[in-house]
């Protein structure tokens, strides 16, 4: 439930040279004890703080605000929607959207890998929402976040905040793609950096 609290800490300290407290990472994303934290509260945050923020995602937060959870029908699986229900904040996430909308480059489609191959090219450390147990070779389905850095090769070069955490994970562009939810993946890539000025 603290994966993508331990992908801001690494972005926060790599490019602000910060080393955030679990409780001000837990402040930041809006983190509630035993539920993952979606991104629309923490990101805002993150770009008051100096970063420039990219995110590509098919999850169509206009759309949510006037519909709500109904339109996760339109997007997620049964499993999908029944996890993010009961292990996620998402209830809260409409009050946030706004400011999200403000402050955050977003682009409202599926991401692909050439999106995160772009991303590298401009300087960018990528956070990624993957399938735990794809990235892992199990079946079913757990949210999870990853940052990636680098590419080397046909691979692609992660921090894996775990459990356990796996520094430096190489995982094949087919995997990855493949733990992104594949062609009609929902996943999240959103791209930092600091901003100009």
């Amino acid at each position: 439930m603290h994966c993508a609290m331990s992908a801001y800490a690494m972005i926060i300290d790599y490019f602000l040279g910060k080393k955030l407290s679990w409780s001000e990472l837990e402040e930041l994303s809006g983190y509630q004890p035993g539920k993952a934290a979606w991104t629309v509260q923490a990101l805002p945050k993150l770009a008051s703080m100096g970063l420039d923020i990219r995110m590509i995602e098919p999850f169509d937060y206009p759309k949510f605000l006037k519909q709500g959870q109904p339109y996760l029908k339109t997007l997620y699986s049964d499993e999908e929607i029944a996890w993010y229900q009961k292990n996620s904040n998402i209830a809260q996430m409409k009050h946030f959207i706004p400011d999200f909308l403000a402050k955050i480059k977003y682009k409202c489609r599926r991401a692909n890998l050439k999106d995160i191959d772009d991303m590298l090219k401009d300087g960018r450390l990528i956070f990624v929402t993957v399938n735990s147990k794809t990235l892992n070779d199990k079946d079913g389905f757990i949210s999870h976040a990853v940052v990636i850095f680098d590419k080397d090769g046909d691979n692609y070069i992660l921090h894996d905040p775990g459990l356990p955490p796996r520094a430096n994970r190489k995982v094949s562009a087919a995997k990855l793609f493949k733990a992104m939810g594949g062609a009609e993946n929902t996943a999240e890539i959103t791209g930092f950096k600091l901003a100009a000025g």
